[in-house]
């Protein structure tokens, strides 16, 4: 920031250009809206689950899938720590590329699947069913 600010020759940056959409009428319009108000609604409930889900990580709701973080937690910590930053980009390439090949294709699937499913098993918040008193009846 401090190169640009001292050798940029004082004009402005060029404007970003943007297509203008299509001219739709109304109606069409609307629905657009709708469709764009229900995917927000949709991701802001995701990220309200993902909280609550790490909530109750951290709270160990679930012992269990608490202990799994912690140690992968510490194990990534230690890799961090003892591996230098070029042998650790290698891997994460190196994962990344290979993911989909045919000879680790079967079994990367089988750990997303396997991570998904433990994802799921842990519940987004402890719920507690409550009858209400009735006072009409009393």
């Amino acid at each position: 920031m401090f190169w640009r600010s001292c050798t940029r020759k004082r004009r402005q940056p060029e404007a970003f250009k943007i297509a203008s959409p299509p001219s739709k009428n109304a109606v069409e319009q609307l629905i657009i809206l709708q469709e764009a108000i229900t995917q927000v609604e949709s991701l802001i409930q995701s990220a309200n689950i993902i909280l609550l889900k790490v909530r109750a990580l951290l709270f160990a709701v679930v012992p269990q899938a608490t202990d799994k973080v912690a140690l992968f937690t510490l194990l990534m910590a230690v890799a961090v720590a003892l591996l230098p930053l070029k042998y650790l980009m290698f891997i994460f390439f190196l994962e990344g590329f290979t993911r989909n090949m045919p000879l680790r294709k079967e079994s990367s699937d089988r750990g997303l699947r396997r991570a998904r499913e433990w994802w799921t098993r842990i519940p987004a918040a402890p719920v507690q069913l409550i009858k209400l008193e009735d006072k009409k009846r009393k």
